[in-house]
């Protein structure tokens, strides 16, 4: 049986890690205080009230390992978002079907009459402008609840779809969301999405500069074949590689017993210099002092997990000079402060 309970500190510190709270959206579709809500946290030793915890975080292989198995567990594709569920596997029939696309508007028709087939409460449609071209997402509400995780979904699953049907990456140059910005979500939603964000809008919609959309479509059956293995293509995680930034936590991780390595001794290690070094890191839409906070902040949390460590004892291995510098980081990352926090996650351990 495949094990879903990857928690590994390596992994969870070699790489970007997400809000714990974006499994209450996950599971808004099946209800998050439903049965089978209940059952699915069990099987990753959570449960409703963890994902309530201030700051909580997951690594990317444990956030993807539990879409993976809600949406194994429900076998459809829009994790009962909508008012019945459509087979898991009807995405990869419709992104065959759409390799005979050659322009972005003949994939959204596409797209449309393909999922018609299935249900009527969501469509594509495209508005251009001189220098822009916008994706909007027409979506029927019918439950009281926010959406969030399946508005997010889409747009980031066509996203990448357009990106590979144009045969290069793509940023947005802007993405806008129905619903309201949460606090701690800014820097999740900037790493899947873009730097230009807007939330409460009254579309959920993708803007593209037109010149980078308005090329011919030229993927073929094996590029698609290519993308569909491509597992994460289908959740709200960056399939893409950030290499300066994950190669500088990579550093941190391996030489923290040491303390942390300056961005000058990085940049030496990479062969460049801090000017150039800098500037990787802003293309990727971060800086030095960013990745180290992100790194110290989830080596804290899995530290603090650890009863048998004494707060001091955290604050020394992070190389805080002192616990009141270690305090007020803490409360910056997350909203509270370690002992707190120690004391929500054991009080949640226990119920």
């Amino acid at each position: 049986m495949e094990n879903y309970k990857l928690r590994s500190l390596h992994g969870m510190l070699i790489s970007h890690t997400i809000p714990v709270t974006f499994l209450s959206d996950v599971l808004e579709g099946v209800g998050a205080e439903s049965a089978l809500a209940k059952k699915l946290l069990a099987e990753f030793d959570l449960n409703p009230e963890r994902l309530k915890l201030s700051g909580h975080r997951l690594s990317v292989l444990e956030y993807t390992a539990f879409i993976r198995r809600v949406m194994k567990t429900t076998d459809d594709l829009f994790l009962h978002f909508l008012d019945h569920s459509i087979p898991r596997k009807a995405f990869g029939v419709f992104a065959m079907g759409a390799v005979g696309c050659r322009s972005l508007q003949s994939l959204v028709d596409y797209g449309n009459r393909f999922f018609s087939l299935f249900t009527d409460r969501f469509s594509w449609r495209l508005e251009m402008s001189d220098k822009t071209v916008a994706l909007v997402l027409n979506f029927e509400e019918t439950r009281a609840i926010s959406y969030r995780f399946i508005y997010q979904s889409m747009l980031i699953i066509w996203f990448r779809l357009i990106s590979w049907f144009v045969g290069m990456e793509l940023k947005p140059h802007c993405v806008e969301f129905r619903f309201d910005e949460q606090p701690n979500d800014r820097q999740h939603m900037r790493y899947l999405f873009s730097e230009n964000l807007v939330f409460s809008s009254a579309d959920n919609r993708l803007v593209f500069e037109r010149e980078s959309v308005d090329v011919p479509f030229t993927a073929t059956e094996e590029e698609v074949h290519r993308m569909l293995k491509d597992n994460h293509s289908m959740m709200l995680v960056r399939t893409h590689t950030e290499p300066w930034t994950k190669q500088t936590r990579h550093l941190l991780v391996m030489h923290r017993q040491k303390g942390w390595l300056p961005q000058k001794e990085l940049a030496r290690h990479f062969g460049v210099s801090e000017k150039l070094y800098w500037r990787k890191l802003k293309g990727e839409g971060t800086t030095y002092n960013e990745v180290l906070a992100n790194l110290k902040r989830d080596l804290a949390l899995r530290l603090l997990s650890n009863p048998g460590l004494s707060i001091p004892e955290i604050s020394e291995r992070l190389h805080f000079s002192e616990v009141s510098a270690f305090d007020k980081a803490f409360k910056r990352w997350t909203g509270t402060t370690p002992g707190l926090y120690r004391q929500q996650f054991a009080s949640n351990l226990m119920q």
